[in-house]
């Protein structure tokens, strides 16, 4: 039996149909590195940690002896939520039902979705993961004081990852606030199909972050690595609810510091 023990759960068919369905709508739209960051996997539940290609030389030793290096790896994160659902409501479901009571599943899915997004974005040092705010610093561009400036800050930032030889087309990942600016401003042509034609590829939302980054649409030096994919799995349940969770196990690379600058 797997670790996510679906076969133990008093679920139909259909009642797993829909609640993989509403989890994937839910994680699909809320998800923005994976739309432009390299996905390496999924390799499995037992995939534990990257190998960084470094060694770790402990000092002290008889150097006229054997000498050792100890391989340096980043470890997957393992993220786990769970929730309940109502039996008898899933069961409708096999009745033909259209409308069962999903809400937990739907919050749990928007949280796990929440936690990847933030741990991309901003990092998790205990887990040796550097976000993506931090990781080119340096080069770190101020919002413009109107929207109308964004143009010319996108336009700057284009040309410091050309400096660098980091081609595009781009993305331009913006904070739900920023979102609402640009898709509101009509003043002559729309700013945000003028932000595209710029960047070359699209301008989306992160839902979880409060700046902007502007990325390569097909980012091979932001790396998302991928043991178990989400899933759903089976925990317990009595004569009134089913308690499933929500997990997947990853972590996040980046080769090149280039290929990521802030804007906020």
């Amino acid at each position: 039996m797997d670790i996510l023990k679906q076969s133990l759960a008093p679920l139909s068919d259909e009642a797993w149909q829909e609640i993989k369905s509403a989890a994937k709508q839910i994680l699909s739209s809320h998800l923005s590195a994976r739309r432009f960051a390299s996905i390496s996997g999924p390799m499995g539940w037992d995939y534990a940690a990257v190998p960084t290609g470094r060694l770790d030389i402990p000092g002290g030793q008889d150097k006229k002896g054997v000498v050792y290096g100890i391989h340096k790896v980043q470890p997957l994160i393992e993220p786990r939520i769970s929730f309940k659902l109502n039996i008898w409501e899933l069961d409708n479901l096999a009745r033909g039902a259209r409308d069962a009571d999903l809400d937990q599943l739907e919050e749990a899915a928007v949280k796990l979705a929440e936690f990847e997004e933030k741990t991309v974005y901003y990092g998790i040092k205990n887990a040796s993961v550097t976000g993506l705010k931090d990781v080119n610093s340096s080069e770190k561009l101020q919002l413009p004081g109107s929207i109308e400036g964004l143009l010319s800050t996108v336009s700057e930032g284009i040309t410091k990852m050309m400096d660098a030889s980091v081609t595009g087309p781009w993305t331009l990942v913006v904070s739900p606030a920023l979102w609402k600016q640009i898709s509101s401003h009509f003043k002559g042509y729309p700013l945000k199909l003028q932000l595209e034609k710029l960047l070359g590829g699209p301008v989306i939302m992160g839902h979880f972050i409060e700046e902007a980054f502007l990325v390569p649409s097909a980012a091979e030096d932001i790396n998302l690595v991928i043991g178990q994919d989400i899933s759903i799995g089976y925990e317990s349940h009595n004569e009134k609810e089913v308690r499933l969770f929500l997990t997947e196990s990853f972590t996040l690379r980046v080769n090149d510091p280039a290929s990521v600058i802030m804007i906020g």
